[in-house]
Formats: C-alpha cells, structure tokens, sequence
C-alpha cells in the first residue's frame, strides 16, 4: 500500500513505520492515523514481522496532535 503520511519497510523480522509530516514536527492528524492503523494491521498479518519500530522523520518523533486540525473540526 502506498502511504503518503508515513515511510514504511522491513527488515529482517522487523517492521519499521517512520512518521513522515517533517514540516509539523510529525503532527498526528486524522490522515496520518489512517494510516498508522493500516500499517500495523498489514505488520500484523505478515507472519515474518516479529517487531515494529515507530520513529519519526526530521527532527522530531510526533509533537502531539495537530491542534490546527482539530481546531478547523471544531470550528
């Protein structure tokens, strides 16, 4: 699956999931959660993958949620 949010590879028996929204510190929005889930459910039923890293891109792992979002859901 391609994902536009998050880089996602194996290696070995390890699964590794990069969250990749740089330019918000890696900001967790609702896209970005998609597919974060749709990710870890294929990890799962791969019977390879016996571990998953989660790491962020850039300089930052996830600064929270994107409040903007939430601000625009709310408004």
């Amino acid at each position: 699956m391609a994902y536009e949010h998050i880089r996602v590879a194996t290696e070995d028996a390890v699964g590794m999931v990069t969250l990749n929204r740089p330019q918000v510190l890696n900001a967790l929005n609702q896209a970005l959660m998609t597919e974060l889930a749709a990710a870890l459910e294929e990890f799962d039923r791969a019977a390879g993958v016996r571990c998953i890293v989660l790491t962020g891109s850039d300089r930052a792992f996830a600064a929270g949620a994107d409040v903007r979002e939430f601000a625009e859901a709310t408004s």
